[in-house]
């Protein structure tokens, strides 16, 4: 008895000690072989790397992360707002901006202060930049003094300029093959509006492609027309997409020109090829052993596969010849040809590799500016 009384009191003084130091040294009384659950937030950073070998259930405080994805994101979104009288201060009735209702949201794309908001057609089409201003997360009011037509953009985007503006925090656009089936992504309308969704699927409209048009598209999960009109971020706050008019998930990416164009010209500048083609990644070609590559292909009939006039058609290219590379990118299921030409801009020389009737074959040639 006397023995199996010493047994349980050490037991005890050393369960009743593991919480007295946890409580006097880490100001924290949680005990992780109690529970079975460990709770990672209170890791010192300076340590070793933390690895959990043959997980059972590890949970992941979704809600805390999407709040820290929406803080990190509000820095690089822009309140738009109908620009009051300019007036001096009235005490008894100031003239004020209320930040929580904005007319819509815009992302800044650039550090110099140009910014992308996809918008309803009726606001597209009578937006004046002189009678809007935008204002930061940090309350800074700026007037905008120049408007770019998104030229071929099917998310309908409005590009304008915040004048004055220097070192703006700009996001991250995620690339093509950062973009995984099933991945968790966040839908943010306005400044204070947002909905978790996952990536259910890639798809490209029509068939056959051209290689001057923005053709990829997202499908999502779990969104509806309050949605229309918005962006898509990743969990880490780099962008994914927009949503447009009608509810159709455009990909940032293919955007990717337009941004180039912005920065070196302050004007969208799209690339220009000039041919029609099949991605033999998705399509299977009656009596063509290949499954990757751009194959050359009229869109229709009495349509031609290569534009008059083009640098393609300059370059000698002629339908059912199979683009395989650009510039050392192979074109596969994962970069398109088109995606690929969107990183490029006009006056850029590209070497294509392509085959023709079981050759393969190199040409160098210039890029046009699509009109």
């Amino acid at each position: 008895m006397i023995i199996v009384l010493a047994a349980l009191g050490g037991f005890l003084a050393g369960f009743l000690g593991a919480i007295v130091g946890r409580a006097s040294l880490f100001n924290n009384l949680y005990l992780p072989y109690l529970s079975r659950e460990l709770n990672l937030s209170g890791l010192n950073p300076g340590q070793s790397n933390f690895v959990i070998q043959d997980p059972k259930k590890v949970v992941v405080n979704s809600d805390l992360q999407i709040t820290e994805t929406l803080a990190g994101l509000r820095p690089s979104l822009v309140g738009i707002f109908k620009k009051l009288p300019a007036s001096t201060f009235d005490a008894v009735r100031p003239a004020y901006y209320q930040l929580s209702e904005s007319l819509f949201a815009g992302l800044v794309m650039t550090a110099d202060g140009w910014v992308a908001a996809p918008v309803a057609d009726a606001l597209k089409k009578d937006f004046n930049a002189k009678n809007y201003v935008a204002i930061t997360a940090d309350r800074q009011v700026y007037e905008l003094d120049q408007i770019v037509e998104a030229k071929n953009s099917p998310a309908n985007l409005l590009l304008f300029h915040l004048a004055g503006a220097v070192n703006l925090p700009v996001r991250k656009i995620i690339p093509r093959t950062d973009l995984s089936l099933g991945e968790s992504l966040l839908l943010v309308n306005g400044l204070n509006q947002v909905r978790p969704t996952t990536l259910a699927s890639f798809s490209k409209t029509p068939a056959v492609l051209s290689s001057d048009a923005l053709s990829a598209r997202l499908s999502l999960a779990d969104t509806g027309a309050a949605w229309n009109n918005s962006f898509l971020f990743d969990l880490s706050g780099n962008l994914a997409g927009f949503i447009t008019s009608s509810g159709v998930a455009v990909p940032a990416f293919a955007y990717n020109s337009y941004w180039q164009g912005l920065l070196s010209q302050n004007k969208v500048a799209l690339p220009f090829l000039g041919v029609s083609y099949l991605d033999l990644s998705v399509n299977r070609v009656a009596g063509l052993n290949m499954n990757k590559g751009a194959l050359i292909s009229a869109p229709g009939p009495g349509q031609a596969a290569v534009v008059k006039n083009s640098p393609a058609a300059a370059a000698g290219l002629k339908a059912g010849d199979i683009i395989t590379w650009v510039n050392n990118q192979e074109v596969n299921g994962t970069n398109d040809l088109a995606d690929i030409v969107a990183t490029f801009r006009p006056g850029d020389t590209l070497t294509l590799a392509y085959r023709r009737d079981n050759q393969d074959k190199e040409v160098d040639l210039k890029l046009g500016e699509l009109k």
